[in-house]
């Protein structure tokens, strides 16, 4: 039987660098490149609203309550390392893309060349996660590449949406492949006219994405959009006309 902790330094020691980085997501905006400046911040931070513990209070808390195990902390930092390579890859693929044409093909009737960058995409996170489907429970959050529609407009565009699993899909974000750039929401750093960009052209929104996600009540596939099922089949295996190449460095 493990013994108690007293202190976020006992945890860390417990779970090892890299996992108590995992887990620290769970517990905190602040976490640091480095172990001693994330018990810093925790230990300086309030986790509620009342006051009455600090990040690292709860941090230990749930560890000392069977909440946080090295199990469950070696499971997070799995996804993160899953996570991590899935972006490197989907950027090797959105770095070889011209975004003129892609928003061209996005607009035409013929979508090839749209449906083959959205292909390149799937396949990224599938060489990544080793599927398309995705078991409920099986993952926290995760980025999966998807395909936008303006409400307004109808306007496509493609990108990745981040969804929360352990909350049946809930979305907590979505970034755009525009002809100015990637463009994720929210962003605090974005220009002005971006911000007017994505208003102007994609807010509200729709999105449907490459991969089956188990349990998600918030996303239906059912009476898709003509142009959205027509570029989810691309991505999910039919042939096209063209090719382009995109390199992952090590």
């Amino acid at each position: 039987m493990r013994g108690k902790m007293k202190t976020l330094h006992g945890v860390y020691k417990a779970l090892g660098r890299d996992a108590f980085l995992a887990a620290a997501c769970i517990y905190s905006d602040h976490v640091q490149a480095t172990v001693e400046a994330t018990l810093s911040e925790m230990e300086s931070r309030w986790y509620d609203a009342g006051h009455t513990m600090t990040e690292a209070d709860k941090m230990v808390s749930d560890y000392n309550n069977g909440f946080l195990t090295c199990e469950s902390a070696e499971r997070l930092l799995e996804h993160e390392r899953l996570g991590k390579s899935f972006l490197k890859r989907v950027s090797a693929v959105i770095d070889a893309v011209h975004p003129v044409r892609l928003e061209s093909s996005l607009r035409s009737p013929n979508k090839a060349y749209a449906g083959q960058v959205l292909r390149q995409m799937h396949e990224a996170f599938v060489k990544t996660y080793g599927t398309e489907y995705l078991e409920e429970g099986k993952y926290e959050f995760i980025q999966i590449p998807a395909v936008i529609r303006s409400r307004n407009s109808g306007k496509l565009c493609l990108g990745i949406v981040t969804l929360d699993l352990e909350s049946s899909g809930e979305h907590w974000g979505t970034v755009f492949i525009t002809p100015y750039g990637v463009v994720s929401q929210g962003d605090k750093d974005m220009t002005p006219d971006m911000q007017k960009y994505l208003r102007e052209n994609f807010i509200p929104y729709d999105y449907w994405y490459t991969a089956d996600v188990e349990g998600d009540i918030h996303v239906r596939f059912d009476h898709l959009p003509d142009d959205v099922a027509g570029l989810l089949r691309d991505a999910r295996g039919q042939q096209s006309d063209e090719t382009f190449e995109y390199i992952v460095t090590q």
